[in-house]
């Protein structure tokens, strides 16, 4: 019943928000009855057995289904398995209910425009005239309106951070090699991650204890598993509060921030300490790193000409450009980066 009521929103309220790609019903429905008889007979396998969710359509879906990475050359694109993080949320009896829509590439091509997608531009269900952020706008959307419980999504560089934020959900950006990318679009190998976004922190750390782990197909993961300690938030949090990071927000963006820390520092919820962070070319670095990784990505995509087809017209030139980043820049940018680990 939980399944059906999934796939019945996202069908209803799914394309008022260009939230979906493709409704995985039969799959899903499949997969409920077999949680459910499970279940009958005591073979309960978890929190998150029979819990419907989404995945941005970044991940390998074995059944047919196409995984088009968002992009409009790619609608046809289909494999025969499933990514890693799909296998373990099977594992574990959640029932897969959508592909979401994402920025075509995870804006690995760069966009200029929300509308640089598949499906149009996401939607945030806060307000029609409001972009749901990328590049895992259908994530953001589609837990927001209520459409799944949870969704899976990825990110390089804000890509379920700021969906999150837009949408008004928890989003969690896990740790480089916490969870597997394996099936999952190749695009900066260096800097991409997979996790959650949900209605709630805790939801997210029940998903990630479930998600993480070392797989020997992706060598980028940590050896050890994550385990989501319950009782977190019994002693007040430790949070940093970087120094001047509002100093060109608008008023009352500043005014929620001010408010909010007060909150948490009078409930005794958290202790808060102002920050600095070393001077250090972060932003310079990230983006040599990107453009560097993605080239190479994409590079049978760029050379077989699939690029023209892109929704953004400014990302079909940027893939050809991406080639002209010399590799004493990418060294550079790596080897800065390692001293600015160290540091921070």
């Amino acid at each position: 019943e939980l399944t059906k009521i999934a796939l019945a929103r996202l069908d209803q309220l799914g394309p008022r928000y260009n939230a979906i790609v493709t409704i995985t019903h039969d799959r899903a429905i499949a997969a409920a009855e077999k949680a459910q008889e499970e279940i009958r007979k005591g073979a309960y396998r978890g929190i998150l057995h029979g819990i419907p969710y989404g995945v941005k359509d970044i991940f390998a879906t074995a059944g047919g289904a196409p995984t088009t990475w968002g992009a409009r050359p790619l609608k046809d694109q289909k494999f025969d398995y499933d990514a890693a993080v799909i296998q373990r949320l099977k594992q574990a009896g959640a029932i897969l209910t959508a592909k979401l829509s994402m920025v075509e590439l995870a804006g690995g091509a760069g966009y200029s425009h929300p509308k640089a997608s598949l499906t149009g531009a996401g939607i945030s269900p806060w307000g029609t005239n409001s972009w749901s952020g990328g590049s895992s706008s259908g994530s953001g959307s589609a837990v927001s309106a209520g459409m799944v419980p949870f969704a899976i999504g990825t990110e390089t560089w804000g890509s379920i951070l700021c969906p999150a934020s837009y949408c008004g959900v928890s989003g969690l950006r896990p740790t480089f090699g916490r969870v597997s990318r394996y099936g999952c679009m190749p695009g900066v190998w260096s800097l991409d991650k997979v996790g959650p976004l949900g209605q709630t922190a805790d939801d997210l750390g029940i998903i990630l204890e479930t998600i993480s782990g070392h797989d020997p197909r992706d060598d980028s993961t940590n050896q050890g598993p994550f385990r989501y300690d319950r009782n977190v938030g019994k002693q007040p949090f430790k949070l940093g509060l970087l120094r001047g990071s509002t100093d060109h927000a608008d008023a009352w963006v500043r005014a929620n921030l001010e408010k909010a820390v007060d909150e948490l520092e009078q409930a005794d919820i958290a202790q808060i300490e102002e920050i600095t962070i070393p001077d250090m070319p972060y932003e310079a670095v990230a983006t040599t790193i990107i453009l560097a990784e993605t080239s190479a990505a994409f590079e049978e995509f760029t050379e077989t000409g699939q690029g023209v087809d892109l929704t953004d017209e400014s990302s079909r030139e940027r893939l050809y450009m991406r080639h002209a980043v010399l590799a004493s820049d990418y060294i550079r940018a790596m080897r800065i980066r390692r001293k600015m680990s160290q540091v921070v």
